[in-house]
């Protein structure tokens, strides 16, 4: 199966798990083609001041692994730089949060797999 570009599903979500500003999701793969055991594989972009709230993650593990960019990862309560090339995991109740305060766009593969 090929899933072209252009037929790949877009959103904006304002105020994202209560962030600041609004992150742009492309879903590259999603709905009845992701597998039972995943619930999101995306390629999402946070712009300058803008960001993805805190949030746990119970029953299912999500991982962020950035390709272009730099931020902040609040990683279970300790913040930490968060750059190009960098793989954040979160699952097991554990609670995540990322933010973008550079210039440059932050993009970052997103996947969640059901525990």
């Amino acid at each position: 199966m090929v899933i072209k570009g252009a037929g790949m599903r877009r959103e904006t979500r304002e105020a994202m798990r209560g962030g600041p500003g609004h992150v742009d999701i492309l879903h590259i793969v999603d709905g009845e083609n992701l597998p039972a055991t995943s619930r999101l594989f995306s390629l999402v972009t946070l712009e300058k001041g803008c960001g993805i709230g805190a949030h746990p993650h119970n029953g299912e593990t999500e991982v962020f692994y950035v390709l272009e960019g730099e931020g902040v990862i609040d990683d279970n309560g300790e913040k930490k730089p968060f750059q190009k090339g960098d793989c954040n995991i979160c699952g097991g109740g554990a609670t995540h949060a990322v933010f973008n305060e550079k210039d440059e766009p932050l993009r970052m593969i997103a996947v969640i797999i059901k525990d």
